[in-house]
């Protein structure tokens, strides 16, 4: 990557392409060159030459145009001619008359031919309905069978395959009751196999455990608690560690590596035993852990990190971390890069959100996944610029995992969303009990109606593979531009401190007042002072509304405010944060399902249903009833480990950090930091903002 020639043309691309955007975001194609979102970020899915776009169509017969959301995992076997693709969204259905489709409301595996001449354009062989899922699909060494982890279920589905045709053949149960929090179930999650195959481990995500699995016989061989209560680790009460295990790798035969998502940290298990596994170490990271990867000798494990945009790098000699990579943008593209020791102490940009990592079948590239950018990061494992972004590819909306043709070709990227669109059949969730308009029919009717168009926002988030040729050097900085572009990346951001240092010296007070689970036609359609209203989508006019028309009246009228939350669990984030988890993302389409698919309403200052802004219980029984009763030990008292242990700590995996701190990147937050420069934003201990390419060329 040509850096300085690079940045010299972010400007120009930045202004050639917003005239491209307005051409080009009125049609919406597996073709379209330029979709803008909700954010202000554009996407350009198939800006690889040479690409296609499929999107997710399981092919339901009473559902002909329904695309499954949510893709979060794909694999490709080991022989290299099946591509699996995990589903984990919200995915649910409604029947003509209004009712759950249960039997056709469950989560899907997808299975792509990617063999010979297929490699370039998968085919679609087969689709499985699975009832629930979470992150976890893995195929054994041998090609022969598929694992998934079943989420709610507690249990991993074993897939055998029996000439061209995928069956299940096993369920095997993990036998959790319940998971560790309040009026909660468990959460199977990431999984991870051994080199021979005998071993699978599967992250017990609701429960803080791994379950150590004999494939031979579908047993379970014994559970490993990840706290530092349990025995087998340091045997100490109230430790904080191992919460919200997401996945798992599995090195040789006989070690786990657990990533924990709440705790950020990599919890190494020795495995090796067929009785018990033993802590070896906690290896803390930065940011929140999510998808991990070895390398082909298992000497070196890269670590996906939320919040931190980076990729950790650990030694599992030492089991240290050896490096830390800045997955967000070749180095200098963003305010407060340092990779190249320029001296740039800017404030430090988030939201990349890196989800997952993969390695290129020779090991010379690892590739980030940016989940909250919707790009993916090329990283040189070798050579002069080893271990520092290369340049970017831009993807479709929400990427989540990216897997490498066996020959190192060709590239397959999964993709969890698309853009809705409107939703004009679905009307309110109250649409029944409106007493204001009577809808033909009568309001029952036409609430049964709403819910049979399956309009739903989460139901028209759409999955989809991209499948692309790996870009050659000169084609990865034409793509890099275009992610900047998509993002609005500079080097200089004059325009914006200017505006705000006017807006500082002006405004005394901010008012912020947040209206859930309404769109503008729904309320102001009928506002008629020229804004671009809807009244044939007003269901609460003027005469029920008439403080609110009032205030647009005489205040200001925002006609096309976007909003990229789906519903009140992210919208929450957004409203207040700017952006939102890859955790809460996922959970809230599970937990926002027609069916209980479990997961909790993981926002507002709660996992799991547990109060865990709160560090002590004390605080936390404050918080759960009137000050002096024990409501919140009440209810975990029974818990693995009781109350002292659950959760402990105040790690929160919806909450975001900021230049400032870890876990504030809240409105309020910025608030109560002040006004101070930029530069002195940072705290003691907050080092770890600075990323620093470490020396690991040729290794």
């Amino acid at each position: 990557m040509k850096t300085n020639k690079l940045l010299g043309l972010i400007t120009s691309c930045i202004v050639a392409s917003a005239v491209f955007h307005a051409r080009a975001e009125s049609t919406e194609t597996a073709k379209a060159a330029s979709l803008r979102l909700a954010t202000g970020q554009y996407i350009t899915p198939t800006a690889l030459r040479g690409s296609m776009q499929q999107f997710l169509n399981p092919g339901l017969s009473a559902y002909p145009n329904f695309v499954a959301g949510e893709a979060v995992r794909s694999q490709l076997s080991p022989d290299g001619t099946t591509l699996a693709v995990l589903c984990a969204g919200q995915n649910s259905l409604d029947k003509p008359d209004g009712t759950t489709d249960t039997a056709n409301s469950t989560q899907f595996i997808f299975l792509y031919d990617v063999s010979g001449a297929h490699k370039e354009a998968p085919v679609l062989t087969q689709v499985i309905q699975q009832t629930n899922s979470h992150v976890g699909l893995v195929f054994s060494p041998d090609g022969g069978k598929l694992y998934a982890a079943g989420g709610k279920d507690d249990a991993v589905y074993v897939y055998t395959k029996t000439g061209n045709t995928w069956s299940r053949t096993a369920t095997i149960t993990l036998g959790h009751s319940k998971g560790v929090g309040i009026g909660v179930g468990p959460n199977a999650s990431g999984l991870g196999i051994s080199a021979d195959g005998a071993t699978l481990v599967v992250a017990n995500n609701y429960n803080d455990s791994i379950s150590v699995i004999d494939t031979a016989s579908g047993a379970v061989q014994y559970e490993h608690d990840l706290r530092p209560f349990f025995a087998n680790n340091e045997g100490t009460s109230g430790g904080a560690g191992g919460s919200f295990p997401f996945a798992v790798a599995v090195k040789g035969n006989g070690t786990a590596y657990v990533s924990s998502d709440r705790d950020r940290e990599v919890v190494v298990i020795d495995i090796s035993s067929a009785t018990a596994g033993r802590l070896v170490k906690r290896i803390k990271l930065d940011g929140n852990a999510l998808g991990m990867t070895l390398d082909a000798s298992g000497s070196k494990l890269f670590v996906a990190e939320d919040n931190a945009d980076q990729v950790a790098v650990i030694d599992t000699a030492s089991n240290a971390v050896v490096a830390k990579i800045d997955a967000r943008a070749p180095a200098g593209m963003l305010a407060g890069s340092d990779q190249d020791n320029d001296g740039d102490q800017r404030a430090r940009h988030t939201g990349a959100a890196t989800f997952a990592v993969t390695l290129s079948p020779d090991g010379k590239t690892l590739y980030a996944v940016n989940a909250g950018a919707n790009s993916v990061a090329v990283i040189p494992l070798r050579g002069e610029h080893a271990y520092r972004v290369a340049g970017l590819i831009p993807t479709a909306y929400e990427p989540h995992d990216i897997t490498i043709s066996s020959d190192g070709s060709w590239m397959y990227i999964v993709n969890g969303k698309s853009i809705t669109g409107p939703n004009p059949g679905h009307l309110a969730g109250a649409t029944a009990s409106i007493t204001s308009i009577t809808y033909p029919g009568g309001n029952a009717a036409a609430a049964a109606a709403a819910r049979a168009s399956n309009q739903y926002q989460f139901q028209l988030e759409r999955a989809s593979l991209v499948s692309a040729p790996v870009p050659t050097s000169d084609e990865l900085e034409r793509l890099t531009l275009r992610v900047a572009a998509n993002n609005f990346y500079s080097a200089g951001r004059g325009d914006d401190e200017k505006v705000m240092k006017f807006l500082r010296n002006r405004i005394k007070h901010v008012i912020y007042i947040v209206k859930e689970n309404r769109t503008y036609d729904q309320i102001l359609g009928d506002l008629g002072n020229g804004a671009n209203g809807d009244s044939s989508l007003t269901q609460f006019p003027q005469s029920i509304t008439p403080n609110f028309h009032r205030l647009a009246g005489q205040f200001v009228t925002l006609d096309n405010f976007m909003d990229p939350g789906d519903g009140s669990m992210d919208g929450w984030s957004w409203s207040l944060q700017g952006r939102v988890t890859n955790t809460e993302t996922i959970t809230q389409q599970i937990n926002y399902a027609f069916v209980n698919r479990g997961l909790s309403y993981e926002s507002e200052g709660t996992n799991r249903n547990v109060p865990v802004n709160f560090g002590t219980v004390d605080e936390r029984d404050a918080a759960a009833g009137v000050a002096g009763t024990t409501n919140y030990s009440n209810a975990t008292a029974s818990m693995p480990g009781g109350t002292p242990n659950v959760l402990t700590g105040t790690g929160n995996h919806a909450s975001s950090d900021a230049p400032f701190g870890t876990q504030r990147g809240y409105i309020f937050d910025a608030v109560l930091a002040g006004w101070r420069d930029r530069a002195e934003l940072r705290l003691p201990g907050e080092q770890h903002r600075q990323h620093r390419h470490q020396g690991l060329a040729d290794q």
